[in-house]
Formats: structure tokens, sequence, C-alpha cells
């Protein structure tokens, strides 16, 4: 096992203050953090830090897409539970497609584990849908209810059911 980084062993106080200048430089600069934590007693190299930063930059890269594809999916779906529940199962789907072909077969354990995976979420996307036409079918029952009590016609009511299925 590789030894800890001087990075990762430095006070959280520390690491904090370095990750706050690294993103407040733009992740450039390593020669004056390097400076800087010497002169906090802590000497690390300038490419220690650069592949700390990397790895931090990397980090915030990948959690600004999450909440870009997070928001774009609320709005496509117009906050529906059901539709996002469905669209977050497919973009995990195609997510964990994608890392089976960059495997290229080299991991078998890996792709085994991908495949495991959206067989799963194919599963919950199969009980996802079963609650969703659950959820229509009794609001079309208690829509027909409804109708049946103000007394409107079994045409009218067939008509209305088929308007909420159809919506859904």
């Amino acid at each position: 096992m590789p030894a800890r980084s001087k990075v990762a062993q430095l006070p959280p106080e520390v690491r904090e203050e370095l990750d706050r200048r690294l993103i407040a430089g733009s992740f450039s600069d390593y020669t004056g953090l390097a400076e800087w934590l010497a002169s906090v007693g802590h000497v690390i190299s300038r490419s220690a830090l650069h592949g700390h930063g990397s790895q931090l930059e990397r980090k915030i890269e990948a959690v600004r897409l999450a909440t870009e594809q997070a928001t774009a999916l609320v709005e496509s779906t117009e906050g529906r539970p059901g539709d996002m529940s469905l669209a977050t199962l497919m973009m995990a789907q195609e997510k964990l497609y994608n890392l089976m072909l960059a495997s290229d077969g080299g991991n078998l354990k890996e792709v085994a584990s991908a495949a495991r995976a959206i067989a799963d979420m194919a599963r919950a996307q199969v009980s996802v849908a079963a609650e969703r036409r659950k959820a229509v079918a009794e609001a079309a029952d208690r829509a027909g209810e409804a109708a049946a009590r103000a007394g409107v016609s079994a045409d009218t009511m067939a008509a209305i059911r088929t308007a909420i299925e159809g919506a859904a």
C-alpha cells in the first residue's frame, strides 16, 4: 500500500485553507502555495500540490456537471417524481454502459459489476413504471367515482378515464 500523501496528512484546517487558496487562485501558483505551506511549517513539493490540485479540480468539475445534469433533469420533467425517477435511471444506465465500453473487457470484474448495476436499475425502472401505472389507475378510479356521484353518464366517465390514463 502506498504511503499517504503529505497533503492528506496536513491538519484539517491547513488542508481546508490550501483547498480554498487553490480554488481562489484557479488552481495555479503551486510555487506560491508551497512557499505558504513552508511558512506555516509544512514542506510539500510543487508536484505533490499539483497532484492534489488536479484531483480537487476534477472532483469540483464532477460535482458541477452532476448539478447541471440534475437541474436539467428537474426542468425537463417539471419535477414529476415518476418522470424524474425514470430519467435518473436512464442517465445512470447510460453512464454504466459507457463504463463497460471503456473497460473494453479488460477488467471482467468491473464489467460484471456494471452489468449487475444495470440489471438492478432495469428492475428499479420496471418497479417505478408499475407504481406510476397504479397511481394513474387509482386517480382514474377516484375521478370515476366522483363523476358517478355527480350523475355523469357512463360514456363521459369512460372519456374521463381515457383522458387521465392518456395524460400519464
